[in-house]
């Protein structure tokens, strides 16, 4: 019942409303499902003919079901192929449905940022995002198209056996079904938990190659290939340790499947002793007067359908095994769209650290503190400044910054600059007191590393050259060609060229507040003076993380931070310049 809700509630993701593409494919496969259904029947009544005309001798009779198996064999083909279109089409409409809906939910806002921040509950959001959802779609289209047309073929066998041989043999085969079917659900119950645990080891296992090509080149410097080759190896033992433990669960499986499928040749030797008896039994009224022909042509019909449904039969068991696999794809699905759900309404799980002592107040609850917008100001009123998994950095943050002022941010590492900026961009959560501040789109941030996410510029090209031309970046359209120019950000820029295009972004969009996090540590002290200046003249305020002297000048107050839970917030004075570093 967790598995069918489950998937019901994602169904209605991939399946919107009743008309619809989807549901057009869906009828589309269950006509031809129909269609190929009754192409079986026809064909084994045909086929049974065309065996009596040969026994019998009739060339007419032969002639004329040879002729007519001939002629629908383009139909048969026509409907397998149509059959085959509907179920790849389905397969791309729901993978298409779901992705967009999975990626509307995690790229609302700063979902994308809390899920790999903030909350731990899934480490590879990408290997879902992927992998899993067309892995789940694929599974859901062949669970549909493999136990819809075996029960279809039931019905119609059963209805046609039942007519002509009595309901005894139909309701032997139906009694294995329901037999064998609990006794395979319940062995098969780990597929599930062990196909959950292959597509996170999966994750894991693509996740740290990433990690290689995106960090190649410190790697590189600090000889960490080794190191590398040692954690990619131990994570690769972990999937395939898990994969061989899985492969003999299935040899297993397959042992009893295989017994199961004996057991079900056994149920079709007792039901073709079910269909004998009206001919053994000389005085059954049915084959009084029938020729050895017509005795052969019915006995011949009548067991290939019931071998027809053993076959039906034994496929919706082994469905089972699908299904299996089907529930640990969904439940992963599932897992995601609960936690992008969570993560939207602003709530997080994270493994939390003891904050507890002696005395002490009770634990912050994240996300209780108030954040109010309001232009040309930033206030922090009594907010603790703490990280995610809630480790208290400054347990009472107090200062108030309006435009036009200047802050230079100081300390040493791990004090809490990078985590203040984050709560002023709401990254983390408040755990307490109140952020007075702009809008998000009115805060600027700028890091020491630029990696070339660019913005989208519309102006006309002698605006962006001023841009350009203010940070010393003019000689670029000539080095490259022109405005149209596609290159590789990270090829062709030197770092102190990445700070600057970082800077002529700024003074386009001209914010209210900016946060300049060591983003001029690679320009030259005349260029860093020229761009602070004009920040002035525009009307950006800075923060500034910085351990330049040259950059006091710039600024009108200093906030301090200790990294042992104190801070210092002071205007800045000849004196403070002189002594600040």
């Amino acid at each position: 019942m967790v598995f069918f809700n489950r998937i019901l509630r994602i169904l209605r993701i991939m399946v919107p409303r009743f008309f619809c593409l989807e549901t057009g494919y869906l009828l589309l496969i269950a006509t031809m499902l129909v269609a190929r259904t009754y192409c079986d029947v026809w064909m084994i009544q045909n086929g049974t003919m065309i065996e009596s005309g040969i026994i019998s001798r009739d060339i007419t009779l032969f002639k004329t079901h040879f002729f007519s198996y001939i002629s629908v064999i383009p139909g048969i083909a026509l409907v397998n192929n149509f059959l085959k279109l509907g179920l790849n089409e389905l397969k791309l409409r729901f993978r298409e449905r779901l992705t967009k809906n999975l990626y509307d939910q995690y790229l609302q806002g700063y979902t994308y940022y809390k899920m790999g921040n903030l909350d731990n509950r899934i480490a590879n959001a990408d290997q879902l995002l992927t992998q899993d959802v067309e892995k789940f779609c694929n599974s859901v289209v062949d669970l549909y198209s493999n136990l819809s047309k075996p029960l279809l073929d039931i019905g119609l066998y059963i209805f046609k056996l039942t007519s002509a041989i009595g309901a005894q043999g139909p309701a032997i085969m139906m009694a294995y079904l329901l037999i064998s079917g609990l006794f395979l659900t319940r062995l098969r119950r780990p597929i599930g938990r062990m196909t959950v645990t292959e597509q996170r080891y999966e994750g894991e296992y693509r996740y740290v190659n990433s990690r290689l090509i995106t960090n190649s080149e410190e790697i590189a410097f600090y000889n960490g290939n080794m190191r590398e080759k040692q954690t990619i190896h131990a994570t690769f033992k972990k999937l395939v340790d898990h994969l061989h433990n899985f492969i003999f669960f299935r040899f297993s499986m397959g042992f009893v499947d295989s017994i199961i499928l004996y057991v079900a040749y056994i149920a079709t030797v007792v039901g073709y002793l079910v269909v004998s008896r009206p001919f053994l039994n000389l005085s059954d009224p049915r084959h009084l007067h029938s020729t050895h022909s017509e005795l052969l042509e019915d006995y011949y019909q009548s067991g290939r359908m019931l071998l027809r449904m053993s076959q039906a039969l034994g496929r919706i068991v082994l469905a089972g095994r699908e299904m299996s696999r089907l529930s640990g794809f969904t439940a992963r699905i599932t897992e995601l769209i609960k936690v992008l759900k969570e993560l939207n309404a602003g709530k997080y799980e994270r493994t939390m650290v003891s904050q507890q002592e002696k005395g002490e107040k009770p634990l912050l609850v994240p996300g209780s503190g108030q954040i109010i917008n309001r232009d040309n100001l930033i206030k922090f009123d009594h907010t603790p400044l703490a990280t995610p998994n809630g480790d208290i950095l400054i347990r009472d943050l107090t200062f108030e910054v309006s435009s036009g002022t200047n802050v230079l941010v100081c300390g040493p590492n791990g004090c809490g600059k990078s985590s203040l900026f984050r709560v002023l961009g709401e990254l983390w959560p408040l755990f307490g007191g109140s952020l007075t501040k702009p809008e998000r789109g009115k805060l600027f941030y700028v890091p020491q590393v630029n990696k070339g996410n660019p913005s989208i510029w519309t102006e006309c090209s002698p605006v962006l050259k001023e841009y350009l031309d203010n940070v010393q970046l003019g000689h670029i359209l000539e080095r490259e060609g022109s405005w149209d120019t596609v290159q590789d950000w990270m090829d062709v820029l030197s770092g102190g060229e990445k700070q600057r295009m970082a800077m002529a972004r700024l003074f386009y969009h001209k914010p209210q507040f900016a946060i300049l996090d060591e983003c001029t540590s690679a320009v030259s002290v005349d260029v860093e003076d020229y761009i602070y200046s004009h920040c002035r003249t525009v009307g950006i305020s800075l923060f500034t993380v910085s351990h330049r002297k040259s950059l006091w000048k710039h600024h009108e107050y200093y906030l301090h931070m200790d990294g042992r839970g104190n801070y210092e917030f002071k205007p800045i004075t000849e004196e403070t310049i002189q002594f600040g570093s």
